[in-house]
């Protein structure tokens, strides 16, 4: 059999962690079209009418501006993401793309995913690998918003970002919920430099300085 080096592992992780998130944000995307068609077709029928004021029809046009934000947003995440990530790693940049990918769209039940900088003009550089940064964030996240019971509320999910002089944590946490990585993909990580912390309600990621 041949021997799968770490750097394989990992990257094989982060094409299947990739996948998941793509298919959680597809809804969103169609979303978000959806209500950029839907809105932009009534601007187009009632803007036909001498008898209709500029008041009704700019509702419409304001969800269609914040759909279009949306979508630009969940594209900007994918392209990101679709290209190799620059190293030394941006921790709070790699966060911002894949919680945007992970958060619940406006429509869904899943919870929502929310990004605190506790001194934003701190550096967040690591020396890990960019697919071990996004392994380690994504599926931690993709867990912890979509593994609701649909008969609990979805508490949001926040993720605090902190820093020392030898390393970056993010503390991720859900209020109620308990949140743990997946045993191969913990061990996946760790063998990349990642420290993984799983408390009674939070899981926290500690990345090494570049």
């Amino acid at each position: 059999m041949t021997q799968i080096s770490a750097a394989e592992d990992i990257g094989a992780l982060w094409l299947q962690t990739l996948q998941r998130a793509l298919t959680r944000a597809a809804h969103d995307v169609k979303d978000a079209l959806n209500g950029v068609t839907v809105n932009l077709e009534v601007i187009r029928t009632r803007a036909g009418r001498t008898d209709m004021q500029a008041s009704a029809i700019e509702p419409f046009a304001e969800a269609a501006v914040s759909q279009l934000e949306r979508l630009t947003t969940l594209v900007d995440a994918v392209l990101a993401l679709g290209r190799p990530e620059p190293e030394p790693v941006d921790i709070a940049s790699v966060l911002r793309r894949v919680s945007v990918l992970c958060s619940a769209s406006p429509s869904s039940s899943d919870a929502r995913v929310r990004v605190v900088v506790r001194d934003a003009a701190d550096p967040t550089m690591s020396r890990v690998g960019g697919a071990a940064a996004r392994v380690a964030l994504a599926a931690t996240l993709l867990d912890a918003a979509t593994g609701v019971p649909r008969a609990a509320p979805a508490s949001e999910v926040v993720c605090t970002i902190s820093g020392t002089a030898d390393d970056v944590s993010v503390r991720i946490a859900a209020a109620g919920r308990r949140l743990a990585l997946a045993e191969h993909v913990a061990e996946a990580v760790r063998a990349a430099g990642v420290s993984c912390r799983e408390g009674d309600r939070d899981i926290t990621l500690t990345f090494p300085r570049g």
